[in-house]
């Protein structure tokens, strides 16, 4: 899937954001492995993310223009989106208060060593079983999960 189908497209009033399970394929023998992110101000690894793209706007640009500018990786095919979003609670900048927000699980295949941006502390390349173990909360593991799901 390239983009979310128009009747799901964000909007002002249900925000969401893209949780991205970055895929390096298997070499040498080892397993593929999903990166994790380290930001300096939290403790925790996390998931690449992003504001879903405007609508009409192709997912694999905004995930390659991501995957470019954070970690100098190259996108390897079509990402794929979750049907399914996961609710939370986000911000709303605009209004100045909490409400319902969406993740949408993505899965995009990268290419090349990962060599972070100067805003991250650094990325951790792991087989999936240590990265869903490495999450922090039930939340980025189920999206996590659903997004390797998206693999097969």
């Amino acid at each position: 899937m390239t983009a979310a189908p128009a009747a799901t497209a964000p909007s002002a009033a249900e925000p969401e954001r893209l949780l991205i399970a970055v895929r390096l394929e298997a070499a040498g023998g080892h397993d593929a492995r999903y990166l994790l992110l380290r930001w300096p101000d939290w403790p925790h690894p996390t998931l690449l993310s992003c504001a879903a793209p405007p609508a009409g706007e192709p997912l694999a640009l905004a995930v390659r223009a991501l995957l470019d500018a954070r970690l100098r990786l190259r996108l390897d095919g079509e990402p794929r989106a979750a049907a399914r979003r996961l609710p939370v609670r986000m911000a709303r900048p605009r209004e100045g208060a909490q409400g319902v927000g969406w993740l949408r699980p993505v899965a995009a295949r990268a290419v090349g060593e990962p060599e972070p941006d100067g805003l991250l502390a650094g990325v951790e390349a792991l087989p999936l079983e240590q990265a869903l173990a490495a999450l922090p909360t039930a939340l980025e593991r189920q999206a996590l999960r659903e997004a390797a799901a998206l693999f097969d």
